[in-house]
């Protein structure tokens, strides 16, 4: 360990295939609330391939919070020699203090390959518009420069909200990419000072308005790209979908439960079992009371479903819970991707974090974390499910599959949502 907590010696243990140890090379103070991380391979070769707009996932070993992970966009255009993510200090963020405050340069930090489907269309056909407030704007900043190095020149605006100079970051780079690119920018500063000027520091003060992007750009003809905080989806994505931008060209990025922005159900977390009292519990297991046969009980329960698959999603265990909640019988579902239970706009997100799970061997839901999410039955209906996940490993520690137990909790949640139009609507004015 350095000074800092970090490692400085190879890890002690595999984090998982793909995954391999970087060194922070430097730090760049981009704002007052965000500074960007280079990263080398330490090995000297080159870092796996990305495209513009992809993240990668970050495991940081901090002294008293244990392994963390993370996932944090690659901020620059690909360079075949290291990676950049800009990081946001969160006031209660574990990882992002502690890059900001105790990870210097010489820091390892183990990474796994760059992943996710946030990446411009090959084809300029169409203008672009790319919408970010706050951090949210480091994808679109590996764009700018993926555009230029490609020497691509599409129509192309660049809108970012933030709050003042003191948090806008980038910004210099960006006008200059933009200027070479022939884009045009319109910076909001939201809380401007009152030693800003407004044409020099920003474009236009207050916030950026969906009435407004809906008037100052081509919704009928546009490819959107969207980022930034839960709030400012919310707002956006349901409003150009609704003025008619198609799925096709509505494009957007966070870090979160992809439903959230539609008001689907939240994710909701329980604290970790610890190991401690799993081993106390298996020592008091009865006479007449095996593992298996309390094992064989719950997957033959037809109470909650229980659905395992293998490390290409593939179904391998469907239980009568599983036939109850989605309809499908044992021998239609054995065989099948987890797919035929997973609705078509979620499907990429879910694939993505399937994949990044099997190749670290860590999942942030294996530990007692519930997440709530839209399932799809055999009939075509989309339910909500609350579900959990644990990993199932060879004796290497390789990830062999997962098995998920779900619950459908479609009636709840349906209260939930005609209880929250009551509220608003006894809130609203008269």
């Amino acid at each position: 360990m350095n000074e800092s907590g970090a490692r400085t010696d190879e890890p002690g243990r595999e984090a998982g295939e793909g995954v391999r140890t970087f060194v922070l090379e430097r730090r760049i103070r981009e704002s007052d609330v965000i500074t960007s991380f280079v990263l080398r391979p330490r090995d000297g070769r080159p870092p796996a391939p990305h495209r513009a707009g992809q993240h990668l996932t970050l495991f940081a070993d901090i002294p008293g919070r244990g392994r963390q992970k993370r996932n944090y966009t690659i901020s620059t255009a690909p360079n075949g020699e290291t990676y950049r993510i800009s990081v946001k200090r969160e006031p209660e963020g574990t990882v992002s203090t502690w890059l900001h405050d105790a990870a210097g340069e010489g820091t390892l930090l183990d990474i796994a390959p760059p992943s996710g489907g946030f990446v411009l269309a090959p084809s300029d056909a169409r203008p672009l518009v790319f919408v970010s407030a706050g951090v949210g704007l480091t994808p679109m900043v590996a764009m700018l420069e993926g555009l230029a190095a490609e020497g691509r020149t599409p129509r192309l605006q660049f809108i970012h909200c933030t709050q003042n100079n003191a948090t806008h970051a980038f910004r210099a780079h960006v006008r200059s990419l933009a200027a070479a690119l022939g884009a045009e920018t319109t910076f909001f500063h939201t809380r401007a000072g009152e030693d800003e000027r407004a044409g020099h520091d920003y474009d236009s003060a207050g916030h950026l308005t969906p009435d407004w992007l809906l008037e100052h750009s081509p919704v009928a003809e546009a490819e959107y790209y969207l980022c930034g905080p839960l709030g400012f989806l919310r707002t956006f994505v349901p409003a150009l979908a609704r003025a008619g931008v198609s799925s096709e060209r509505l494009h957007y990025e966070f870090f979160g439960a992809v439903e959230d922005l539609f008001d689907e159900p939240p994710q909701v977390s329980a604290p970790p079992v610890p190991a401690a009292a799993v081993a106390a519990r298996r020592s008091r297991t009865g006479p007449g009371f095996t593992r298996a046969i309390i094992g064989d009980a719950l997957l033959d329960s037809a109470a909650d479903a229980v659905v395992v698959s293998d490390a290409a999603g593939d179904i391998v265990l469907w239980n009568p819970g599983a036939e109850r909640i989605f309809g499908f019988t044992e021998d239609e579902a054995l065989g099948q991707s987890l797919d035929i239970i997973i609705p078509e706009p979620f499907r990429a997100r879910h694939w993505e974090g399937y994949r990044e799970t099997v190749a670290s061997g860590e999942s942030r839901y294996g530990a007692g974390d519930m997440l709530a999410v839209p399932g799809l039955t055999r009939d075509g209906r989309r339910i909500s499910l609350e579900f959990t996940i644990a990993l199932i490993k060879d004796e290497a520690g390789k990830v062999t599959g997962m098995a998920a137990l779900l619950r459908d909790i479609t009636p709840r949640f349906e209260e939930m949502k005609a209880l929250k139009k009551k509220v608003a609507a006894l809130q609203a004015p008269a």
